[in-house]
């Protein structure tokens, strides 16, 4: 059983959640005040993305102003944002009614 609590404490310590929490929360609310500028408009895909990126650059600065350095959680916390919100975030907002508008139906 340690074999098993010392992996799980690895791939936790791998990880920032309140990096990976604010990447989504500051994602959402661009996403959804372009979703509100474009009035009837959808928001693309390619456009969702553009702001994920922008996203993670500005919280990847900001914790390294405020002088975090452990870089290789930073990436690793950049690469697993996306995922945290497809498979977790994502369904929780559409269950709620707020998410954002989407050519999925």
């Amino acid at each position: 059983m340690d074999f098993i609590n010392i992996i799980t404490e690895k791939i936790i310590n791998n990880f920032d959640f309140s990096y990976i929490i604010s990447v989504n929360l500051i994602t959402y609310f661009i996403i959804k005040l372009v979703d509100y500028l474009n009035k009837e408009k959808i928001v693309t895909v390619l456009q969702k993305r553009i702001i994920l990126i922008v996203s993670t650059i500005i919280m990847f600065g900001v914790y390294s102003i405020l002088g975090y350095n452990n870089y290789i959680v930073l990436v690793n916390s950049s690469i697993f944002a996306p995922v945290f919100w497809s498979w977790l975030l994502r369904p929780i907002i559409n269950k709620l009614g707020i998410g954002y508008k989407s050519n999925i139906k």
